[in-house]
Formats: C-alpha cells, sequence, structure tokens
C-alpha cells in the first residue's frame, strides 16, 4: 500500500497524471525512500481506480502525443488514505517501505491519534529493551544485541516524529 499512500497523497493537492506523479516522487528524492517505478505507479492507479479512491479527471493530448489521463481523489480516497496512515502507527510497522509513505502524509490523518499510537509504540519498545536475557550461544546474543539496538534507534527516531508533528 506504501505507493498507494503516495499517490493518494499527492492527490490531495491536485490532479496528476501518473507520469507526473513519478516525476513529482523523484523531484523530491523519495524515490530514495521506497521503489518508484512506471509499472508500479500504474499498476497503483488502476487498483486506486478500481477501489474507487480516485478518480480519472481528464484527457489531455500534449504535444501531438497519445491521449493521458489525468486523475484526482474521491472523497473515498481521502477516507482510505486516512485510514492507511492510521493502520501503519496502529500496526507499528517498522518497515520504511511502509512507515515513510505514513509519514511524508501524516497530516493527512487524525494526527492526535497517531500521536496516541506512537507514544504507545515508544512505551512498548521500552518494555521490550527492559528485559534482560541471557543466551547461552554467540548468535542468539548477537541477534538479542542488534534487537535491542534496532529498537533504540525507533525509540529515537519516533520521538524526533513525535516531536516534528507537534511543531508543525
Amino acid at each position: 500500500m506504501s505507493i498507494q499512500i503516495v499517490l493518494l497523497g499527492l492527490l490531495q493537492d491536485q490532479t496528476y497524471h501518473p507520469y507526473e506523479m513519478k516525476k513529482t516522487i523523484i523531484e523530491n528524492k523519495w524515490d530514495h525512500l521506497f521503489p518508484v517505478t512506471d509499472g508500479n505507479i500504474y499498476h497503483a492507479i488502476r487498483k486506486l481506480e478500481k477501489h474507487e479512491w480516485v478518480k480519472a479527471e481528464k484527457e489531455e493530448q500534449v504535444n501531438n502525443r497519445p491521449n493521458r489521463t489525468v486523475y484526482s481523489i474521491t472523497n473515498e480516497g481521502k477516507t482510505q488514505l486516512s485510514k492507511e496512515i492510521q493502520l501503519v502507527f496502529e500496526q507499528r510497522l517498522k518497515e520504511p517501505r511502509s512507515l515513510y509513505p505514513a509519514t511524508l502524509f501524516i497530516h493527512s490523518s487524525n494526527v492526535d491519534e497517531i500521536k496516541e499510537n506512537i507514544q504507545s509504540w515508544i512505551i512498548e519498545l521500552k518494555e521490550e529493551n527492559s528485559v534482560q536475557t541471557e543466551y547461552p550461544a554467540q548468535l542468539p546474543q548477537l541477534i538479542h544485541r542488534h534487537y535491542k539496538e534496532s529498537n533504540e534507534l525507533y525509540i529515537k527516531w519516533l520521538e524526533d516524529l513525535l516531536k516534528n508533528i507537534k511543531k508543525s
């Protein structure tokens, strides 16, 4: 759903042709955060259109090229965008391909609920890290250390995210 979150987020402000969406993603350097190809953009648009979260707004022709379709977001699409962003934070998805797009458009959802989810997530991660476990073998110790260090990284990132949300 990550590319779909991005496309719905972009369509909140203006209508776009899929190529323009890709161009905007690349100009903002979001393509470094998650994969973006013509194929996944067009596939996502077809899926969004099937669910009636976007609609073809108009067909236009540019410089003797074939007609191109410009899309807009529907009211159902705005509702779905909000739900999808909320879901990422409710499910505590550490996967960057989900977390980053949801974060980019976080203000398209219920920010107060998301802040509560983030605060709960931080508490949960701190509780997980407070558990001391000793392993007799080296590799499980290494895995456990990595897990705890990853949690620390997410705690710091989530705390920074909360500060940034409160500022904006």
